[in-house]
């Protein structure tokens, strides 16, 4: 009797904890339950907004992707370098020719007449000009007054001292003769002459002096 009152008693206290379990987890799950109904069910208040907890924001018309009227300006763009075409030689321009000078006269100076007799040219300008000294020289024209090329002159003084002789020039500067001089001053003669050293021109005097250059001109008669 003793040992079926115990078993008894033990079976009434395992009931008694079931029970007390199940109520402990049915209160549990109700309260659960109550509080997910009312977050979702919840009534607002008089001059309240009802917010929706836990829903899906819609989605926006914005389409992705579209760039902004400002994204040009926001690219940098590297400048254009204009390469600049390579500098052109330029060539020295060629040497002017010197056309020879017309023969002309002082407006004192006479007219000179072509010289009768054998001699075929005369003295058309006898100048000193002492801004550059050690020459005795000037032109040679023909009866038109173009320079005349290959005229020879000599030159010589009193004292059996003679220059060999020399031609004037052809072109660039046809006409053209000079006899460079030294620093002895002295009286000197000047004529054209033939290729035999005969005249064809008076002679003409030159006091020469060494800090002067002095330029006689010829022209032929015919």
């Amino acid at each position: 009797m003793q040992n079926k009152g115990s078993a008894m008693a033990f079976v009434f206290v395992l009931l008694v904890m079931c029970v007390g379990a199940w109520a402990a987890l049915s209160t549990l799950t109700k309260g659960r339950t109550d509080s997910t109904t009312a977050l979702e069910r919840g009534t607002p208040t008089a001059g309240s907004e009802t917010t929706v907890i836990g829903s899906t924001p819609a989605p926006t018309d914005t389409p992705l992707g579209t760039p902004s009227p400002d994204s040009e300006l926001s690219t940098p763009v590297a400048p254009t370098v204009t390469p600049e075409p390579p500098a052109t030689p330029t060539s020295p321009p060629p040497p002017s020719l010197t056309p020879p000078p017309t023969p002309t006269r002082s407006a004192a100076e006479p007219t000179p007449f072509p010289p009768s007799g054998p001699h075929q040219f005369y003295v058309v300008r006898n100048d000193r000009d002492c801004s550059a000294g050690g020459l005795i020289g000037g032109w040679v024209y023909d009866a038109s007054a173009n320079g005349l090329a290959w005229a020879n002159m000599r030159l010589y003084n009193d004292y059996g001292w003679s220059a060999p002789t020399k031609q004037s020039e052809g072109p660039p500067q046809t006409g053209k003769y000079e006899f460079t001089m030294g620093l002895d001053a002295g009286l000197f003669h000047l004529l054209i002459v033939d290729t035999d050293g005969q005249p064809l021109s008076a002679a003409v005097d030159v006091d020469y002096q060494p800090g002067c250059s002095q330029r006689i001109d010829w022209q032929r008669v015919q």
